[in-house]
């Protein structure tokens, strides 16, 4: 019985240390996003539905990826942090809805992947939805990392790179045969 107590208490701790709490719903303004950048921030809710905004502008053409993540903790006797029904779509600045995370081959239930391109002259932003029923609510991760999208001198290269690469190859096959 101690154990139990003391491995509830530890997950407690530990998952209350690095949240921002919030109650049922949140916007987060991230401001402009350009490349080379990471963002990660586990929200915690309390118990009931929930409904999170996450808005964001672009400064430059970029490639990003990003998860939305349900950080469950469940003990053999208690479900002491969760969220059912986790869900997370994508919206132009118009809230046209641009991607469903939710319909992503690599998504589960408990978590939402999405990657693609952005581009500068429209905001975006991020619908995050669930109910939190575990016996503390719950809690979800929201983490993105933005890239350069190449330019077009960037191909060409690669494109001659593989050009002479198969060249070499053409040249050697011809010399052994």
């Amino acid at each position: 019985m101690r154990k139990i107590f003391a491995a509830t208490a530890l997950c407690a701790g530990l998952s209350l240390g690095s949240t921002a709490y919030a109650s049922n719903n949140l916007t987060v303004d991230l401001g402009p996003v350009g490349a080379n950048q990471t963002f990660s921030q586990v929200i915690q809710k309390s118990q009931g539905y929930f409904s999170d905004t996450w808005t964001f502008s672009v400064v430059e053409d970029i490639f990003s990826a990003g998860s939305v993540s349900n950080l469950s903790i469940k003990l053999p006797s208690l479900n002491l942090l969760n969220i059912s029904n986790l869900s997370a779509q994508l919206y132009d600045g118009l809230g046209n809805m641009l991607y469903n995370l939710d319909l992503d081959p690599g998504s589960s239930a408990d978590i939402k992947v999405g990657s693609g391109l952005f581009q500068v002259g429209t905001g975006y932003h991020f619908a995050i939805s669930g109910f939190a029923d575990g016996a503390a609510g719950g809690q979800y991760v929201f983490a993105v990392t933005t890239l350069p999208v190449p330019e077009p001198e960037t191909y060409a290269m690669m494109l001659a790179g593989l050009g002479l690469i198969g060249a070499v190859a053409r040249r050697r096959m011809k010399r052994e045969g």
